[in-house]
């Protein structure tokens, strides 16, 4: 058998690099926030406790970098079930915190290594070329925001785009059955590619029938359910805790968004008495969306990806809050849409580098090194004392180019007639 060297030298190298980069920032780095929540839903599913709840993460792992008390996870069970598991065969066995924290990210930096060749694949059969295909495999084994989100900060965000962007990609090729399951997969991970649903039906319309829209329907939902709603009636939680903190997603307001002027204002992250209706902003947003989108093409996977960016993109722009871990959605559709069309990458770069400059004046980053060392998050915090004042308003100020920067890019992808869609 002849080895082929070219995949030895331009594939196999660049990925082992790629995973010891991210294994050795997974190992020790973590937001102080999201990883203690993982680690105590861990230890709160492995023990038969259902994750949502409070819990002293302190006490419980009888560390003092970890908080007196956290409240329980905020995602559907897949999650959640995957850190019992994790902290069954991983934390129990090895006693290290530090593992336990790596264990956690694996799917995510799978993810990252995956979207590079899943994208890659993609821009070559739609026809872009050698170098610039090339160029999105490395974007994806390398960029520094898709990094510090998965291996540095812990999110897996990069898990449910992956299993989107597979999904819409089925979709494309008449695998329904496969699609859909992947679609509720994608659901269950993070409820925010939901928005995606009407696009897949009125794609199905179109280019198929009704009764395949249905049969998509139906087993989407049923996978969903099993994924979702199964799992608190086997294990026995109270989905009530759920529904009675939904109105927590619509009142909350700042982070990445034009509302963190509210944190400025008054000195807080909840929207004002009298203005709680922006909360639901997204919602005719996003029928407004859908209506420009639907006097332009849909068809075949470059549609379905177009259509998408723009959908997520209205959504990070008119929410009341969104962590730039969220921004992780973008990319991979932005880089289809902007690189694979038309070979620019300059739309691709300003959301990575714009969102990274917001999480720097936000001290997201100082965050992650709370299992080294409390010094960053005292230096954050003493900072904080004299400087908060311009922080908060810079931090609004950097949020004014990226609703620039989504605007002209919903505007762009939702006024194609037709084309290479």
């Amino acid at each position: 058998m002849t080895i082929d060297h070219r995949i030895i030298k331009y594939r196999i190298l660049p990925v082992a690099v790629s995973v010891i980069i991210q294994t050795i920032i997974g190992l020790f780095l973590g937001h102080l926030y999201d990883m203690e929540i993982f680690f105590t839903a861990g230890h709160a599913v492995s023990h038969g406790i259902q994750p949502y709840g409070l819990f002293a993460a302190r006490t419980i792992f009888d560390n003092p970098a970890f908080s007196e008390e956290l409240p329980g996870i905020g995602y559907p069970p897949p999650w959640a079930m995957y850190l019992g598991l994790i902290y069954k065969t991983v934390y129990e066995t090895t006693r290290s915190i530090f593992i336990y924290n790596l264990a956690i990210k694996i799917p995510s930096i799978i993810a990252n290594i995956a979207l590079a060749f899943v994208v890659e694949k993609i821009a070559i059969q739609e026809g872009l070329a050698r170098k610039d295909s090339d160029k999105a495999f490395y974007f994806f084994l390398f960029n520094p925001f898709m990094i510090y989100i998965s291996a540095a900060w812990g999110q897996f965000d990069s898990v449910v785009i992956l299993v989107t962007v597979l999904a819409l990609n089925d979709l494309h090729y008449g695998r329904i059955m496969r699609s859909s399951f992947l679609t509720a997969l994608s659901v269950s991970l993070k409820i925010l590619p939901l928005i995606l649903a009407p696009m897949v039906l009125f794609f199905l319309w179109k280019n198929y029938d009704l009764k395949m829209c249905l049969r998509f329907a139906v087993s989407s939902f049923v996978v969903f359910m099993f994924l979702s709603y199964i799992p608190f009636v086997l294990l026995g939680w109270d989905l009530g805790i759920i529904l009675s903190n939904l109105g927590f997603h619509f009142s909350r307001a700042g982070c990445f968004t034009l509302f963190n002027i509210i944190d400025l204002l008054y000195d807080g992250t909840s929207l004002p008495q009298g203005l709680e209706f922006l909360g639901y902003l997204w919602i005719p947003s996003l029928i407004l969306t859908y209506s420009r989108l639907s006097r332009t093409s849909l068809t075949g996977r470059m549609g379905l990806f177009r259509w998408a960016s723009a959908l997520f993109f209205v959504l990070m722009l008119t929410r009341s809050w969104v962590s730039e871990q969220n921004i992780v959605f973008l990319i991979p559709l932005v880089v289809l849409e902007s690189v694979v069309n038309s070979g620019k990458w300059f739309t691709v770069n300003l959301v990575w580098v714009i969102t990274s400059l917001f999480s720097v004046i936000n001290t997201s980053p100082f965050q992650m090194f709370f299992l080294l060392s409390p010094v960053p998050i005292e230096m954050v915090r003493q900072f904080d004392l004299v400087y908060r004042i311009p922080r908060l308003t810079l931090k609004f100020l950097v949020v004014i180019p990226w609703e620039i920067l989504g605007l002209r890019y919903v505007w762009k992808t939702t006024s194609i007639t037709s084309g290479s869609s």
